[in-house]
């Protein structure tokens, strides 16, 4: 797996949370924790995620739906008029 170095801005507080993990062994480096506990918190968002990825779909398939009906109309429309 490949990775892209990343700045990032932190708050203190929290800077001072990750250097004592990393003070007590549970990580070996600021950057084994960061990206540990990055990971982690995306798998907390898969959630939402996982709504949006159904609300993209719903779109289209919201989209298409109401298109064809459109069509359809304009079709008939057309038809009752003999213009089509």
């Amino acid at each position: 797996m490949t990775t892209d170095v990343v700045p990032l801005r932190i708050d203190k507080i929290t800077l001072n949370k990750v250097d004592k993990m990393v003070e007590s062994g549970m990580f070996k480096s600021r950057n084994e924790a960061l990206s540990t506990i990055l990971k982690a918190g995306i798998n907390n968002f898969n959630f939402w995620t996982d709504i949006i990825d159904m609300s993209n779909s719903y779109d289209e398939y919201y989209d298409n739906k109401v298109s064809s009906r459109l069509h359809n109309a304009l079709n008939k429309f057309l038809a009752e008029r003999e213009r089509f």
